[in-house]
This record gives C-alpha cells, sequence and structure tokens, in this order.
C-alpha cells in the first residue's frame, strides 16, 4: 500500500481530483446541513479509508427533487468537487476536511462529463447498461452515462405489460439497445425486447395441435373471445363452448383454465384455442 495514503488516506481523493476521475458509490444516508447559511439536505457516500463523501443537493442533481431520501441505497456517478466550476460561488468552499475525515463530492459535474462521452460515442444497435430513474405508464427512463434514456412499455419485454409504474424498482440495473438518437433534440429510445429471445420462437415445441394446457386469461373481449396467455409473451384466443355464456363484467381475468389448442400460426403469431375446463377458481 502507498505510505503516502496511510499516512494521509485524504491524499487518494485528492488524485482524483487532479486526474478528474469519476467514481460510483452507494448513498449510505441523507443529512441536512447548513453550509452556506442556507438549511439543504446532502447525500452520503462511504468512501475508502473510512472517509465520508459529502454531496449538497445543489450538486446533486441540477433537477430539483423534494427529497434526496429516495435515493438511499442507490449506486451512483460522482467525483470530487471541482470548486473552479463555480465561480465566486466556491471561492469559500473547503473541499478536504482531514480533521473531519470528510471530501466533498459532485454528482452534477460527474453526469456532465459521462454525458459528454455519451454523445461522443453512443450510436444505434449499441448495447449499453444504464438505471431506471423513473417511469410513466407507457415508458420507462433509463439513465446511461448520464443521459435519460427513453424506453417505451412495448419495448420492455415480450409480454403485455400493462404499466411502467413500479414495474422494477428506481436504480435497477438494465441492458438495453440504443434503437434511435436525435442528436440535435437529444432524445433516445431503447429497447430490452430486442436483447430477449422471442418466445414465438419455441412455440412449436411446447404447443401441439389436439393437445391441452393450462392458461391464465388476461382479457374478454365482446364478439372476439377470451384471450389466455400460455406462457410470458404468447396468448392464444379462446371461446367457450357453445352451451356457455361468457361471464360479464371481467371476472374470469387472472384466472386459470384449461384449454385445447385448435391451431397454431407461428408466422402470424396466432394460436387459437378451446376452453375445455371453466376457470380452475370458479
Amino acid at each position: 500500500m502507498n505510505e503516502a495514503l496511510v499516512s494521509n488516506p485524504i491524499q487518494e481523493y485528492k488524485l482524483s481530483l487532479r486526474r478528474k476521475s469519476i467514481h460510483q458509490g452507494t448513498v449510505i444516508g441523507v443529512e441536512n446541513h447548513a453550509p452556506f447559511g442556507q438549511k439543504m439536505q446532502v447525500a452520503v457516500i462511504a468512501l475508502n479509508n473510512g472517509l465520508r463523501g459529502l454531496i449538497f443537493e445543489s450538486q446533486f442533481d441540477k433537477q430539483k427533487y423534494r427529497s434526496l431520501v429516495g435515493f438511499i441505497d442507490h449506486k451512483i456517478d460522482f467525483m470530487v468537487l471541482d470548486v473552479s466550476k463555480l465561480g465566486t460561488y466556491g471561492e469559500d468552499v473547503k473541499v478536504f476536511d482531514e480533521e473531519k475525515g470528510i471530501v466533498l463530492l459532485s454528482r452534477v459535474q460527474a453526469l456532465e462529463e459521462l454525458q459528454e462521452e455519451f454523445w461522443e460515442t453512443a450510436d444505434v444497435d449499441h448495447i449499453v447498461t444504464g438505471s431506471v430513474s423513473g417511469f410513466e405508464d407507457q415508458r420507462i427512463y433509463v439513465r446511461i452515462k448520464g443521459v435519460i434514456c427513453v424506453l417505451p412499455i412495448q419495448d420492455y419485454e415480450y409480454d403485455w405489460t400493462v404499466s411502467g409504474r413500479g414495474l422494477i424498482p428506481l436504480g435497477t440495473e438494465l441492458t438495453v439497445k440504443i434503437t434511435h438518437i436525435d442528436r440535435a433534440r437529444k432524445h433516445v429510445r431503447v429497447s430490452r425486447k430486442e436483447l430477449l429471445e422471442d418466445p414465438w420462437n419455441r412455440v412449436p415445441d411446447h404447443y401441439g395441435v389436439a393437445n391441452f394446457y393450462p392458461g391464465t386469461i388476461t382479457r374478454v373481449v365482446d364478439n372476439i373471445g377470451v384471450f389466455v396467455k400460455l406462457a410470458p409473451g404468447v396468448d392464444a384466443l379462446a371461446w367457450f363452448p357453445a352451451e356457455n355464456k361468457i361471464p360479464k363484467d371481467n371476472i374470469l381475468v387472472g384466472k386459470t383454465c384449461s384449454v385445447r389448442i385448435k391451431n397454431v400460426s407461428v408466422q402470424k403469431r396466432r394460436i387459437s384455442c378451446k376452453i375445455v375446463d371453466f376457470p380452475h377458481e370458479l
């Protein structure tokens, strides 16, 4: 081990500042401080050598959050705060407090460096890894090297997904494929589904005509029939025996049943079948 680091453990981060190195760490807590006479939240990062890294709210993100508490236990990118980029605001900022073992960090500056690298190197069909930063009904937002990319909900998986809200936890790492880049508008679209095996490729191996299989009812559509999920991404269109009527009010959705396969067309991605055993729970 370098003797200089043993005698002065904070030296590692002074060297990191000179090299403009980007690190990753986990937010282990959120505290309240008033470093400039104004109370603000501070994200706490555990650093090497028993040191604590502090990221003031203003250096956490250009976007204003109601609270940083949601980032606890999440891994983030950061670098040692470069006060030269703060203008006159940074003249009185003390980055290293050797007595208390504290180093001031910046997530904002790290994201700016990563974003610059992303726009220089990223291209369509590149496979990249990012973390979930937000979601809506029709899309999931994935942060890749500081750039927020859009993952349309229909491109998450082959299975039919109702909404992106709460589908996966914030901070979850996802490997995706870049499908569209608009550098002028700073817009990037990605797909997770394109990296998955198409489940219809294996349908002929698992589902044979005139055979019987279990499934889960996902939708009931008037004048069309009942949609039964046989496997993730594989739905069949079914109908009831002629002597039975389809129950109203969608009470069948989520119930399990047994079906007999009538026809399979992989090319059209279509399976027709007949419900031979009413939903098992009824």
